[in-house]
């Protein structure tokens, strides 16, 4: 305003916040309501949010398959916002009534891009279309499948929590472990096996601060548990990088299988084993598609922009 006044000689005040805000949701309302084309080849990715006041947005963006670039990731300009609906609960039954309402309207959908939410799930399959589950929760359900019952893998996340407890305020706190989270925890194993190789490294080095070493020293006795586990995760997210990038295809299926070449662990064999199942299934379900989106990472983006930007009055809910 301040460019426009000056370069227009005008004498225009600076809008208010309240201004603003209303413009914003003059465009939001205007880009829903735009009407959608009408195609053979709909890709759509869905999800309902946490909780907001009382309600759960569910969303689905959509995407033509003809439009898809598959050497590189989904933009947000890529996507079309098809539906953005409210709800107390979200169950299979009313999903499926909204896919019912907007389908007929978008023409054919060929599949959807989604997590494994039981009620999406049940969606899909009343509604008669595939499901193609996203990358990164399969691999995180993969992940844990692989380290829910190991006590060696339990033993090493509560020690690194008791150390975070017991030396937060100590003058160790700058080696201190990152902290874990609580939900989808077996999707962020990597700052705390990064951690280990940090400490193994400091322990191995003779510069290194003797009473760092001897706090530390516990570590060793978990070293094979996180050098195996640090490999493993860093073959989890270049098989991501692949898939999300690129989609699947048999191309991309060989090019994640082949980062398991060097592999010996047992453990991350049975992670190939499990990566190798899904895509071969995934591949079969979809037969005639040369590559298939199978990452709603564009999703989740959006959910994660709209939760940070209610975040200071979350108790309001959906307006």
């Amino acid at each position: 305003m301040v460019l426009v006044n000056f370069y227009l000689e005008l004498n225009i005040r600076t809008p208010s916040h309240v201004s603003i805000l209303l413009w914003v949701k003059k465009m939001g309302i205007y880009k829903l309501s735009q009407p959608k084309e009408k195609s053979d080849d709909w890709i759509l990715m869905m999800d309902e949010s946490i909780e907001f006041g009382h309600d759960k947005l569910l969303v689905i963006l959509g995407v033509r398959e003809s439009n898809i670039n598959f050497e590189r990731a989904l933009h947000y300009h890529d996507m079309a916002c098809l539906k953005l609906t409210a709800s107390s609960s979200w169950k299979g039954e009313d999903i499926k009534k909204v896919l019912d309402e907007l389908i007929p309207e978008r023409g054919t959908v060929k599949y959807v891009v989604a997590d494994m939410g039981n009620n999406i799930k049940r969606a899909l399959k009343l509604s008669s279309i595939s499901h193609v589950e996203d990358i990164n929760h399969k691999i995180s359900w993969f992940i844990k499948e692989l380290y829910k019952d190991d006590a060696l893998f339990k033993s090493y996340t509560q020690k690194l929590a008791h150390l975070r407890g017991s030396l937060g305020l100590s003058n160790m706190s700058h080696i201190l472990p990152p902290g874990q989270r609580v939900n989808s925890r077996y999707m962020n194993l990597k700052p705390i096996f990064e951690w280990g190789m940090t400490i193994l490294q400091m322990l191995d080095a003779e510069t290194s601060d003797p009473s760092e070493k001897e706090k530390m020293f516990f570590i060793k006795e978990y070293e094979a548990l996180i050098r195996q586990t640090h490999q493993l995760i860093g073959i989890a997210n270049r098989t991501q990088g692949i898939l999300k990038n690129n989609g699947l295809s048999e191309k991309t299926k060989k090019d994640c299988l082949e980062l398991f070449d060097n592999v010996t662990d047992i453990r991350t064999l049975k992670f190939r084993d499990m990566i190798n199942g899904f895509l071969t299934n995934m591949g079969k379900a979809l037969e005639g598609n040369n590559k298939i989106l199978c990452s709603s990472d564009i999703l989740e983006s959006s959910f994660g922009k709209y939760k940070n930007y209610i975040s200071d009055n979350i108790s309001v809910g959906i307006t």
